[in-house]
């Protein structure tokens, strides 16, 4: 049986065919939303957040609460920071200092930490905690909503403990932020987890996810170096700068 030799038209039939079967497969691949390769990959996306309101220094006591140092485990914090003696630190939003005097004894008498708050009574108090126990190498600052009043490129280590979700304006923060940093400089971020039940003593308001953490940080100019999940109701994330991304003032 001798086979007919197809049409023009059947060949332009089995084409078209072919094409609409390719589209499919790939209109189905997003429709399930198929993984971008490698590189191509956005922030997560995150639920818009509003700031918490700002802690007063009315609550200060909180801070030197009897327990904390099992609640939050200050080693593993400043074991993340990989600090040295002589550096040069800053804690944003220090409030007492309970972490600053820490600091300032990690990076010795050679070494600075400069405590910024915008408080200036939550400083006054950080003096006092830091005379009694004779540290002298803490610098009290009074920073604004916009901006940590930090020398530009001079400081290896910035700390914000449970203190990012209460920032009114978080960009201009960030920014000033990384524009203080010295090129291999790190910024550790601890904040009570928004996921599960381990922070639900916790306000909501007062708790970040890591989606979120992310959505804000990575855009503004940083890149996740580390993340720790060790500590028993917080995220801790190690943030480096984007060289591309330092701008000047």
């Amino acid at each position: 049986m001798t086979s007919r030799r197809p049409s023009p038209a059947d060949r332009f039939s089995r084409t078209l065919l072919r094409w609409i079967a390719v589209w499919s497969l790939v209109l189905s691949g997003i429709a399930c939303g198929s993984p971008l390769p490698a590189g191509e990959k956005d922030a997560p996306a995150a639920a818009k957040r509003t700031p918490a309101n700002v802690m007063s220094h009315a609550g200060a006591a909180w801070l030197e609460r009897e327990g904390r140092e099992e609640e939050e485990k200050p080693e593993v914090v400043l074991a993340a920071m990989g600090l040295r003696p002589g550096m040069t630190v800053a804690e944003i939003g220090t409030g007492t200092g309970y972490f600053a005097r820490r600091i300032a004894k990690a990076v010795g008498p050679s070494g600075k930490v400069y405590a910024v708050d915008i408080q200036p009574e939550m400083l006054d108090l950080l003096k006092e905690y830091a005379g009694k126990e004779g540290i002298t190498n803490v610098v009290p600052v009074l920073g604004t909503e916009t901006d940590p009043k930090l020398p530009r490129r001079k400081i290896d280590r910035i700390l914000l403990v449970d203190v990012y979700h209460e920032f009114q304006r978080p960009e201009p923060m960030l920014a000033r932020m990384r524009e203080s940093l010295v090129p291999d400089g790190t910024v550790t971020l601890v904040e009570y987890r928004a996921e599960g039940d381990t922070a639900s003593h916790i306000k909501a308001d007062h708790r970040m996810s890591v989606d979120q953490v992310l959505a804000e940080w990575q855009p503004a100019g940083f890149l996740l170096v580390d993340r720790i999940e060790t500590l028993p109701s917080q995220h801790l994330f190690v943030f480096g700068a984007r060289q591309e991304a330092r701008g000047g003032r």
